[in-house]
């Protein structure tokens, strides 16, 4: 953004909160859901959003069909479901569905933003990405949504996506704000990623730096051999992963390391697919996992040629791929160059 211009282009959008917290309740009061009405919710202008989102080609995982959506909230009580994405996001829904009259109370609380929190995203954004990113800002959307899928939140177009059934997730204000800076983070350095003419090797590492890099710059989180970007706690980031990242650096970091050097003349659709099939599985090393390794690992390759470097040479390495490599190296320990 420009000198003295205010950061003020965020419109919430909650058209189809409404009618499906009103059809859960009537579905919870009757023990049946109306299929009729549910397709017309499911139609609604924010559900496409939701939907384009879930079958884009590069979604790790699995997307999430129309018609698997109306199975799922027709029956997530009763049975099991096929589709990775919906059965893992069971537990949780249930979670809320049984809580809904309780959870409801927690959604108007960052259903708006304040001036003074636009500009805490704004010193967040000017903080961790470079300058002529923040010029002539696009409007953004805050989608306030009961979601199709098991994220809490994320970013499409120029949508941010939260799941009204997931807002426990955040403990206080700055956690909303935070992760709301991490999310338009994405929208803004995501199309920096994977330049024209990128070898197989870098684009391996800047699928790393995707989530890397907000976690870094906007969860604040600290890792193994890398601190936190500010003098302050972690936001929003899953305690129990982290832990396991950590107590299993040096396991994981050599199997990065060893897929790094293997990426070496395969084709970037073929790099894609190894960070797809080793690093964004909902289970990792046998474990259940709520934040992909990328998370924690990108954060701290990343994070750590920041520190070192400053934000400007960062990105240079990343409009410049052939950079990155010999940067870490000069900041990592020994044991952990590439």
């Amino acid at each position: 953004m420009k000198d003295g211009e205010q950061m003020d282009k965020i419109i919430f959008n909650t058209s189809a909160l409404e009618p499906m917290l009103d059809w859960l309740s009537e579905r919870k009061r009757t023990g049946k859901g109306n299929e009729k009405r549910l397709r017309d919710i499911l139609d609604l202008p924010d559900y496409r959003v939701e939907f384009e989102r879930y079958s884009s080609p590069s979604l790790p995982v699995c997307g999430i069909s129309f018609e698997e959506a109306v199975d799922f909230f027709m029956n997530f009580d009763r049975k099991d479901f096929a589709n990775q994405r919906l059965q893992y996001k069971k537990e949780s829904f249930l979670a809320f569905y049984n809580e809904l009259e309780e959870r409801k109370a927690g959604i108007d609380a960052i259903a708006s933003m304040t001036k003074e929190d636009y500009d805490a995203i704004e010193s967040l954004l000017k903080n961790g990405l470079p300058d002529e990113l923040l010029e002539d800002l696009p409007e953004f959307n805050i989608i306030l949504i009961v979601s199709i899928g098991n994220s809490m939140g994320w970013p499409y177009d120029h949508y941010v996506d939260y799941d009204a059934a997931n807002l426990q997730v955040f403990k206080s204000r700055n956690d909303f704000l935070h992760i709301t800076a991490h999310e338009l983070h994405h929208i803004l350095a995501g199309p920096l990623l994977a330049p024209e003419g990128i070898r197989a090797e870098d684009f391996f590492l800047q699928n790393f730096a995707y989530e890397g890099l907000p976690v870094h710059y906007m969860n604040n989180l600290e890792t193994y051999g890398k601190k936190a970007k500010y003098n302050d706690a972690a936001y929003v980031m899953d305690q129990e992963d982290m832990a396991f990242y950590e107590a299993h650096f040096d396991e994981i970091f050599e199997m990065i390391r060893r897929d790094y050097h293997s990426c070496i003349g395969k084709s970037l659709d073929e790099v894609s697919r190894i960070v797809s099939e080793h690093y964004e599985q909902f289970t990792f090393m046998g474990k259940s996992i709520r934040q992909y390794p990328t998370y924690y690992f990108g954060c701290y390759m990343w994070g750590l040629v920041d520190l070192r470097f400053g934000k400007e040479k960062l990105y240079e390495s990343i409009r410049k791929p052939e950079m990155f490599v010999p940067l870490y190296n000069s900041a990592a320990e020994e044991r952990y160059k590439l």
